[in-house]
């Protein structure tokens, strides 16, 4: 399973509401514009960014971190 994939298997178990904050907090992070990840569900837009926004390394280290903040009962995105 690629970085990405793990990535969005991860998080089609959060609430929609905590996907779409951390959608908000990457385009932060990368200096985008959040409307640029589309107009889908939460989760389709964190396809797009995980997919255009993010290269591998990006990606591993984004499921890494979010596995260690699962495990530490923290949300997926700072607050």
């Amino acid at each position: 399973m690629s970085a990405g994939d793990a990535i969005l298997d991860h998080c089609r178990r959060l609430p929609p509401e905590e996907v779409e904050r951390l959608v908000g907090w990457l385009a932060w992070r990368l200096g985008r514009n959040q409307a640029l990840a589309g107009a889908g569900t939460p989760l389709q837009r964190l396809e797009h960014v995980t997919a255009h926004w993010l290269d591998d390394g990006q990606r591993e280290r984004l499921h890494a971190w979010l596995v260690r903040r699962a495990a530490a009962g923290r949300p997926a995105a700072p607050a």
